[in-house]
């Protein structure tokens, strides 16, 4: 299954102001509609429970269950999302990275968008699992905040594949393949 990472970062790498989660609070419009126009190119989502608890009752993140995606939240506690789960559109799971996709291709799936902070991140990478990153630059610099990956050795080698400016002061959308 082809996954793909999609994530905004501040210059210095952060994708939390901090430690809050709400991006909405620090991200670009022009981000957030690149966002959405690629969430229409999937109907599979993953995503950590630190994510979903960020999204789930914030009303600038428009979020909620769809007929046309699956979304699944990845969490060590999927019995305490009981009351959020709807079958077929938002489902809580405790698979390890590597099962859920491969339960997921023999359902059909073919490609996933991984929306996540850097603890899914990282145990998508650590497992060589993402195959190519879609990473917005944000020009803040926050000094603090959670990095796209956590506390692990890695040398993942990624191609730039675009580059685009989304607004005038300096956003930038980077496609990159993940090499190894």
């Amino acid at each position: 299954m082809n996954v793909t990472l999609i994530d905004v970062s501040t210059v210095d790498g952060k994708l939390t102001k901090w430690t809050d989660a709400n991006i909405y609070e620090w991200s670009s419009p022009e981000d957030f509609a690149h966002f959405r126009k690629t969430l229409t190119e999937y109907n599979l989502v993953i995503m950590g429970s630190g994510t979903f608890n960020g999204i789930k009752d914030n009303p600038k993140s428009g979020f909620k269950p769809e007929k046309e995606r699956l979304r699944i939240v990845l969490t060590r506690t999927p019995e305490k999302y009981k009351q959020f789960a709807v079958n077929g559109q938002l489902e809580f799971s405790a698979e390890s990275p590597q099962a859920l996709l491969k339960r997921l291709e023999k359902a059909g799936y073919k490609k996933a968008l991984l929306v996540s902070g850097g603890k899914v991140a990282t145990s998508f990478f650590k497992e060589g699992l993402v195959d190519e990153l879609l990473l917005t630059i944000e020009p803040k610099i926050f000094g603090t905040g959670e990095p796209l990956v956590q506390n692990e050795n890695f040398d993942i080698s990624l191609r730039l594949m675009s580059c685009t400016q989304l607004n005038d002061t300096g956003t930038l959308m980077l496609q990159y393949k993940v090499l190894s």
